[in-house]
């Protein structure tokens, strides 16, 4: 199968966000009751959480139907993330993942135990739950019959239409097993997510929460805000749908208005610019190109351990540079993907393609029952899709075509206006949007506010999809908020904010090494493995000059006349150890810092750096000069012969240093 993911549905399934809250005043807390159901944790925990001490989980037990009370019930698997804080805050976090159909659970518990998160520090507790249908849900909608299309036709050539009803077949098929299951699918939407939001709030004994929603998810955290306003304290909303858009039927305007920030922002740089000049035709005659001649990706299914040799086609490319704009690290090497691209060079895709097309953490079920109750309602011509580059409006109308098809294929009841009207609320709201993010645009935002009548409206110069987790500034102002939700947090740094440092020879030197570290490549990475066996021989300077000294002076034995020549010699060998210490450091901290931050320059090389080219530069030049001071030394008579040789030995292995800086390709 050609990896086809339409860009309307696959923009609902990326989920590389990153969540930071802070204290909030005291509230009163109640006494939990038996919908909740403690128990074992139901997935694996990260390496540093131990259970009991740092993790609380358990099962929400809830109605199928709320307005059914003694009807069927379903099973929502909880995640208490204690705080450890002494003086913990009776009203916690709780967060709504986006989709809809992603797991909470699945998506936060790495993130929040990920090395240097602050979230762990908060004075309070941090409630992650799956919505029903998800992931950890009894039952389930996972779609498992979409994922076996995939691994059963990734390496064969399909044209669209044919891609198309496989994939019509597998949704089918999918229903017809829900169904049979005897699961009321018209339970599983919005209005009921909104009262399991009430009703895990009332069963963990709470008074108050601080709600936080990412994009199905502030459209989740609305309802709430209707529906259910009494418990809410406070709600940050990041990358909005408001609830009077029909998102799907925007999608492909949003996308095309991503692109144009993204093309915009190249050109508005000088280095992006020179590097890649005409990046937007670049790009779509790249997609032209691999629709006539598919390329082929080698990626490897990290779950089962089996290969492929995937078909990349144009609409599959431009599929996943889609998705790759939800994730604010990618977004500073997407001009640079683009690039490799048209050299078929797609080893930074193969490394994201597998997080893509093997998820098998995402409902696809649970996102039909509520597209198709609360968005379906629309047709093809509703959507605005004159004035878009011809690529998206055909592909967006295909993905609208597709919806429509599912949806009638899975026979929910649509919900009508009662979910489509604005919400009007006076709780305090935090609404953060990115400049590019290609699925909810900033004026989403704006849209929700106006009937908001305390809400705080911030945009970021350099996000996509999400801008808390991604952005400091986001992040200080989320902290600002839940300080104290009756005051506009100060936006100063937002005004101060930056567009993206795109990855480009002005910006990044470009190395092989980092991507063999990204992608745990051992043969990538014998260059800095060579670096760093020369600099360990060069270092032994620094241990047997001052052993020998030690030596001489407990023998008193009269040290030999130092001449100036010889001093200097010395000096510079370890003067280049340091140098060759600090590019390690430098280079070192570089990579620790990009690989926190989920930056995809890693995969390219490191920020350029007055610092870094210094120590490159320096220990390259200090090969030379020890070769020069070896050669000297012997017809001038620097120290004795041992010493001679020794000090060659140290030249030798300074030209190594040299030549493996040369063999990472540092001197470009």
């Amino acid at each position: 199968m050609v990896i086809r993911a339409g860009r309307s549905l696959a923009a609902l399934l990326i989920f590389l966000l990153v969540l930071a809250a802070y204290p909030a005043a005291p509230a009163v807390a109640m006494e939990r009751t038996d919908a909740f159901e403690p128990d074992g944790c139901m997935f694996e925990l990260p390496a540093s959480a131990v259970e009991g001490r740092d993790v609380e989980c358990g099962w929400l037990r809830v109605p199928e139907r709320h307005a059914q009370p003694d009807g069927p019930a379903i099973r929502l698997g909880v995640a208490i993330v204690k705080s450890r804080a002494a003086d913990l805050q009776p009203d916690p976090l709780i967060m709504l993942q986006g989709g809809p159909g992603g797991s909470t659970i699945d998506t936060y518990m790495q993130v929040l135990f990920a090395p240097g998160s602050r979230l762990r520090d908060l004075d309070r507790d941090i409630v992650l739950f799956d919505q029903r249908g998800t992931l950890y849900t009894e039952p389930s909608l996972i779609c498992t019959e979409q994922l076996d299309l995939v691994e059963r036709t990734i390496e064969q050539r399909l044209t669209y239409d044919e891609a198309e009803q496989l994939s019509f077949a597998a949704a089918t098929a999918c229903y017809n097993r829900l169904a049979g299951e005897g699961i009321d699918l018209e339970a599983y939407n919005s209005i009921e997510n909104a009262a399991d939001v009430a009703a895990l709030v009332s069963a963990l004994g709470y008074d108050q929460i601080n709600l936080y929603g990412v994009s199905y998810g502030t459209l989740l955290a609305q309802h709430v805000m209707r529906d259910h306003p009494g418990i809410l304290r406070s709600v940050v909303l990041d990358a909005v749908v408001p609830t009077s858009v029909n998102y799907i039927t925007e999608s492909p305007r949003a996308e095309d208005r991503a692109y144009t920030e993204l093309f915009n922002a190249c050109n508005a740089d000088a280095g992006c610019r020179a590097a890649y000049p005409d990046l937007e035709q670049t790009f779509f005659a790249t997609i032209e190109r691999l629709n006539r001649e598919p390329a082929r990706v080698a990626i490897t299914d990290d779950e089962t351990g089996r290969s492929y040799n995937a078909v990349l086609d144009g609409d599959s490319f431009a599929g996943v540079m889609f998705q790759l704009m939800y994730a604010s690290g990618f977004i500073p090497a997407l001009p640079r993907i683009i690039n490799d691209a048209t050299r078929n060079d797609f080893r930074v895709l193969a490394q994201v393609l597998p997080l893509i097309v093997f998820d098998r953490t995402f409902s696809l079920g649970m996102h039909y029952t509520v597209i198709c109750a609360e968005d379906a309602d629309f047709s093809v011509s509703d959507a605005p899709l004159n004035n878009l580059r011809p690529f998206i409006a055909l592909d967006g109308r295909r993905g609208l075509e597709s919806y429509l098809a599912r949806c009638g294929v899975w026979k929910v009841k649509e919900l009508g206006p009662v979910v489509d009207a604005p919400v009007v609320s006076d709780i305090p709201t935090l609404v953060l949007s990115g400049r590019f993010d290609p699925i909810t645009p900033p004026e989403f935002g704006d849209v929700v506010a106006r009937t908001l009548s305390r809400a705080y409206v911030y945009r970021f110069p350099d996000t996509g999809h999400s801008a808390v987790g991604s952005s400091a500034c986001a992040d200080s102002l989320l902290r600002a908020f839940l300080d104290d939700p009756l005051q506009p947090p100060d936006a100063g740094c937002v005004a101060a904010g930056e567009p993206p440092r795109f990855v480009s020879p002005a910006t990044v030197i470009l190395t092989p090494v980092t991507f063999a570290l990204a992608s745990l490549d051992p043969g990538g990475m014998v260059p800095f493995g060579a670096f760093l066996g020369a600099l360990a021989l060069l270092l032994s300077a620094w241990v047997v000059w001052p052993l020998a000294w030690i030596i001489r002076l407990l023998s008193r034995e009269r040290p030999p006349e130092q001449r100036a020549g010889a001093s200097f010699a010395r000096w510079l060998a370890v003067l280049a150890g340091a140098v060759g210490l600090a590019f390690v450091a430098v280079t070192l901290v570089a990579i620790v810092r990009m690989a926190l931050a989920n930056d995809a320059t890693i995969f390219y090389g490191l920020p350029r750096s007055p610092l870094l080219v210094a120590t490159i530069w320096m220990s390259g030049a200090a090969a030379p000069a020890m070769i020069v001071c070896a050669t000297l030394a012997w017809p001038r008579g620097w120290w004795s012969v041992p010493g001679r040789v020794y000090y060659a030995f140290l030249a030798l292995a300074a030209t190594g240093c040299a030549v493996s800086l040369g063999w990472m390709g540092l001197y470009a």
